[in-house]
């Protein structure tokens, strides 16, 4: 009798041995407007283990990539290129991993193909991220993107000879900069402090950020702070050298800001704190990072882990998404992701 690991790993070949081509899994499960748009400009080869987000036929239609009889529409081939590259990605190409005990709600961080240098710019070798969570008000997880949009997973895997299909309802938001991102995030007023700072320019160019924007409504109860004392706090809520996604979150873990100065991570009862402020809407993607909606300013007169009492909320660590943005963007037709999982 063979060891029980290896009649698991026989039932595996098996499985992928038994499975279909993309293009005949897809349209075998209705997702065939993906299908066709895929047809007009077939993805690169990518070897196996990958994970695709299938957007269904009415999240295509809702984009403008299909008509409402079903035929995709014509499109530039700079528009192809782009969201192919983000289509594919080796599972097995893993870039960011960590440990995550006691780390904020359970989730992964995926990177994808996208690596050009107007959508991703993380440092040599690295591309583009995506953020699959959890929440509480969904059986299924929700994809965080750019500009604080999210979409939802809405059907279990589907196996296909390359790795699974991921049906979705919505296109992923392409990552934007720093600067065209704050305003989507109720963080204009953050956004204008950098900019009369002259540290906005930089920021949007620098590799590797995490950044810590203050909403509307945080801000502007600052206290007056101005000059010279407003630019160190802003320097702050620049966290350097590592784009700091929630599910890499550890409580205890510390960050060097662009300030200078240290802050903790502390996660209660599925919520982080940075800095002792709490993150309101988490893991939109930039160019360069990721930007967490935090509901307070942080200072270092202030203790980097005293904790505000916590507001619950549905998710805590999700972004909104705009219902409108899907409309806004070129079509990324599917994300396919290097997947870090974390056990």
């Amino acid at each position: 009798m063979l060891p029980k690991n290896l009649l698991i790993a026989a039932h595996f070949l098996a499985a992928s041995a038994q499975a279909e081509p993309l293009l005949a899994v897809l349209q075998a499960n209705g997702l065939t407007g993906f299908a066709q748009l895929l047809q007009k400009n077939p993805p690169p080869t990518t070897g196996r283990n990958i994970i695709v987000y299938a957007p269904t036929n009415p999240a295509l239609t809702a984009a403008g990539a299909l008509t409402g009889n079903g035929t995709t529409l014509s499109r530039r081939d700079e528009d192809h290129d782009r969201w192919i590259a983000l289509c594919m990605a080796n599972q097995n190409a893993v870039v960011l991993k960590r440990d995550v005990l006691s780390s904020c709600s359970p989730g992964s961080v995926f990177e994808t193909l996208l690596s050009g240098p107007e959508w991703v710019n993380l440092g040599p070798g690295r591309n583009q991220s995506l953020v699959e969570k959890g929440v509480s008000f969904s059986s299924r997880p929700l994809v965080l993107t750019g500009l604080g949009a999210s979409i939802k997973v809405v059907a279990s895997d589907i196996a296909f000879d390359g790795g699974v299909v991921r049906p979705v309802d919505g296109i992923p938001t392409l990552p934007r900069s720093l600067s065209y991102t704050l305003p989507f995030l109720n963080a204009d007023a953050f956004g204008n402090a950098l900019r009369t700072a002259g540290l906005l320019p930089g920021l949007d160019n620098r590799t590797s950020i995490t950044v810590l924007a203050p909403n509307n409504a945080a801000f502007r109860n600052n206290g007056g702070l101005t000059g010279a004392r407003l630019e160190q706090v802003l320097k702050e809520h620049i966290l350097l050298g590592f784009p700091a996604y929630t599910p890499l979150l550890k409580d205890g873990s510390t960050y060097r800001t662009l300030a200078g100065s240290s802050v903790t991570v502390s996660v209660r009862d599925g919520v982080a704190y940075i800095g002792g402020a709490q993150i309101l809407a988490g893991d939109s993607i930039i160019q360069n990072g990721v930007v967490h909606t935090v509901d307070k300013l942080l200072t270092t007169t202030a203790s980097s882990t005293a904790l505000p009492v916590p507001v619950p909320t549905a998710a805590a660590t999700t972004a909104k998404p705009l219902s409108w943005q899907a409309l806004a963007f070129t079509l990324i037709g599917m994300a396919v992701a290097a997947r870090c999982r974390f056990l």
